[in-house]
């Protein structure tokens, strides 16, 4: 992408009116390409989506939905987004001690950014309210700081219809302050922002309670990818059932990855409902010694492509002769790397024998 961009610098008026030609599909590719590249460098690929979006309108046009799909962790994206209260509510906030002295209204803008959002990082959307009231709000900011992420997560569920993945984790500094995903289902309104995703990546700390548990599991019920992080102390390991309880509520679940914590059977239970639609397990560092079976994943699994349980321990030998001697006829990747299979590679490779011919398992 580098060559491109570089090959955009360098454009002459002509060349720019030849770019004007390409389709608009080739270029929403590119601009995919780019930005997908770039998740790693941040900072590099959101300089080139705006080397590409000042070419031209066309350009612009295409590429600008793109630019702003993923939360821009920036004070002055906040200053974008909050053009999109109403007088009514810019008085409220006012009155509350949010300034609004920088912010431009809804009107002078091109398009409507929030309606372009596809990703919701909550910690980094948090972390852009929390630098934007630093900067502009008088200390101390804790007030100023929930009234205004309560207002900007209505802007969003006002305008975006479209949210694809949520992602939860958890960081000491704000959840001292607030906890985000209390925030965002307390409100009905605020909820339906998340009735779309289809990728959840949680922190199981963030279910502070059944409420909480409760109202995530009605609103995000048609998830695809579920990616669950259970790093706990070992007082929080029953909160197990928990996510079972939100694997349970989903329609179609097709990725279900764990890391760390400890695998049980109220897990292996809410799972099985979906061994029609999974095509990819991964368990991470997790601690099987609460697992006493895998219950009908070893027959009913028919579609799973992906089977990954890497440096786990404490795999009862019920639950290895289930996994060596499980028939999985379309898996093409296996990972069993550190944990503890006593060479039985072999088995696997001859039970999975039984899979398509022309399928090649990969092993790691």
């Amino acid at each position: 992408m580098t060559a491109l961009i570089s090959l955009v610098n360098g454009l002459t008026l002509k060349d720019k009116n030849l770019c004007e030609k390409l389709p608009s599909e080739i270029l929403r590719h590119v601009f995919k390409i780019i930005y997908e590249d770039g998740l790693n460098d941040r900072a590099e690929m959101l300089e080139d989506l705006y080397t590409c979006i000042q070419v031209n309108k066309r350009w612009c046009e295409t590429a600008m939905p793109i630019l702003w799909s993923n939360i821009i962790p920036s004070a002055s994206v906040i200053n974008v987004y909050m053009s999109f209260f109403t007088p009514d509510e810019r008085n409220e906030l006012i009155s509350k001690g949010i300034p609004f002295q920088k912010i431009s209204t809804k009107s002078s803008l091109t398009f409507c950014y929030p309606s372009f959002l596809r990703v919701l990082n909550l910690h980094e959307f948090s972390s852009a309210i929390f630098h934007w009231c630093l900067q502009e709000c008088r200390q101390p900011i804790s007030i100023q700081y929930n009234i205004l992420l309560r207002g900007l997560l209505v802007i969003l569920a006002r305008h975006c219809k479209t949210l694809q993945q949520l992602h939860l984790d958890r960081r000491l500094l704000l959840d001292n302050m607030h906890h985000e995903l209390w925030l965002l289902l307390h409100e009905s309104t605020t909820r339906n922002l998340i009735t779309s995703v289809r990728k959840l990546c949680l922190d199981v700390r963030k279910i502070i309670n059944e409420d909480c548990l409760r109202l995530l599991c009605e609103s995000c019920r048609h998830l695809r990818i579920l990616k669950v992080d259970m790093t706990l102390v070992e007082p929080f390991w029953s909160w197990d059932s928990r996510i079972a309880q939100l694997i349970s509520s989903q329609k179609y679940l097709c990725s279900f990855i764990m890391k760390r914590g400890k695998c049980t059977d109220a897990l292996i239970s809410a799972l099985e409902s979906h061994t029609s639609s999974l095509r990819l397990i991964h368990f991470r560092r997790v601690d099987f010694s609460k697992c006493t079976s895998i219950g009908t994943f070893k027959s009913d699994c028919k579609n799973l492509e992906v089977l990954i349980i890497h440096g786990c321990k404490y795999l009862s030998g019920n639950v290895r002769e289930e996994l060596i001697n499980a028939s999985f006829p379309k898996l093409i990747e296996l990972d069993v790397n550190g944990t503890d299979f006593d060479g039985a590679m072999v088995s696997w490779n001859n039970c999975v024998g039984r899979r398509n011919e022309n399928q090649e398992l990969k092993f790691y």
